[in-house]
């Protein structure tokens, strides 16, 4: 009895349509941006701002690049008065509310690029969230401002 049952349900599952091993992202971004990197150094960095529209807090979880071979979130912490960068597993984004990565705070990290990297040109972004899903965005890239 329990492997005619067995038999039964495999059949029915077998008929199912596949379900989407990526859903599109609810959240949404603007004013995506990264620095050409300076001369000589391979790693720059990326911003951008994030809506959530939700009424659930949401979390950035990765982001990739074919344009870097790895890319990883960071943030600015005060240690022994000096300002660092520390690496984070994960970012927070507030329900109905928006999360800024910019100078100073939240950022993308992008080592090594792939490819030669020019003013105005873009790049790749696939951002992952903590739901599964996943927002493919172009990244402008800019200069960094001068010192």
């Amino acid at each position: 009895m329990k492997a005619l049952g067995l038999l039964l349900l495999g059949s029915f599952l077998f008929f199912l349509p596949p379900v989407a091993a990526v859903q599109p992202a609810s959240i949404e971004a603007d004013e995506v941006v990264v620095r050409v990197p300076m001369p000589g150094r391979t790693v720059t960095a990326g911003y951008l701002t994030l809506h959530n529209p939700s009424d659930q807090l949401r979390q950035l979880v990765a982001v990739h690049s074919d344009a870097f071979a790895r890319v990883e979130l960071h943030t600015h912490t005060h240690v022994d008065g000096m300002m660092r960068m520390v690496q984070v597993d994960a970012i927070d984004i507030p329900a109905s509310g928006k999360v800024a990565l910019q100078p100073g705070g939240l950022h993308l990290m992008l080592f090594e690029p792939q490819q030669s990297l020019e003013e105005n040109q873009s790049v790749p972004l696939q951002l992952q969230f903590d739901d599964g899903s996943q927002l493919q965005l172009d990244a402008r890239l800019v200069m960094p401002p001068r010192r």
